[in-house]
């Protein structure tokens, strides 16, 4: 579900940032920002459903968004979620988007929106749950950030890598994921998987509300040195 994989790809982000140090990512906002990209993106392939919660994210256009990757995906769980092809196809799209500061900072907006999205319910108050809300905060928040200094020429590997996770999660369940390559081949879809449980169900709650989290504290503690910083008051 939206909240697991979200959570799911800002464990990802926060673990990655030792690596993603060597190529320059060491600021803390530009730390800030590879981490909710994460995150976000990887509630992005879920857009490939009519009437999903995440195409109903800005109202009209992430509905019109959600009908082109829909039809082109063929089916939920289709091409969005081929192992292969997803993440190489929207790491593609991402790196044209970069390389324009217009086009970088509407996918950077697109990132924060999906993860505000994803975890709404745990954040306080409403502004954020509606279409208006968080369209605006998410243009409010990437304008901040690359206004603040912070490039993106790596958004095209956080998204790649969050539709990864993404993938990887739903391997996990019932449904499986497509074989690659198959979603344009077949009518039927032929899938793989661990299947280990129903989307929701089983340890997903835990992984979500426990894991998950945990791992995003590890990773920012150990490669982001200003949240130990910030932290030292109360740790001493």
């Amino acid at each position: 579900m939206g909240p697991a994989h979200a959570a799911s790809g800002l464990a990802a982000g926060a673990l990655t940032l030792g690596l993603a140090a060597r190529c320059g990512i060491d600021r803390p906002l530009e730390q800030l920002a590879w981490v909710v990209a994460w995150g976000g993106f990887a509630y992005l392939p879920d857009l490939d459903q009519k009437g999903s919660t995440a195409g109903s994210m800005w109202g009209p256009p992430t509905r019109l968004l959600s009908r082109v990757i829909g039809f082109l995906a063929r089916r939920h769980r289709g091409g969005t979620h081929d192992l292969v092809v997803a993440p190489l196809v929207f790491g593609a799209l991402a790196h044209v988007a970069a390389s324009n500061p217009w086009s970088a900072l509407a996918v950077l907006a697109l990132g924060i929106g999906l993860a505000l999205h994803a975890v709404a319910q745990l954040v306080p108050g409403e502004a954020e749950k509606t279409a208006l809300g968080n369209l605006v905060i998410s243009v409010a928040g990437a304008w901040w950030l690359t206004g603040s200094g912070v490039t993106l020429p790596w958004l095209p590997v956080a998204v790649a890598g969050g539709v990864l996770v993404h993938v990887l999660g739903d391997a996990l369940t019932t449904d499986g994921i497509p074989v690659p390559f198959t979603t344009w081949l077949r009518t039927r879809p032929v899938t793989v998987g661990l299947r280990l449980f129903d989307a929701g169900r089983g340890p997903e709650p835990a992984l979500q509300y426990g894991v998950f989290p945990a791992l995003t504290v590890f990773g920012l503690w150990q490669h982001a040195g200003w949240v130990r910083q910030a932290a030292a008051p109360f740790t001493g």
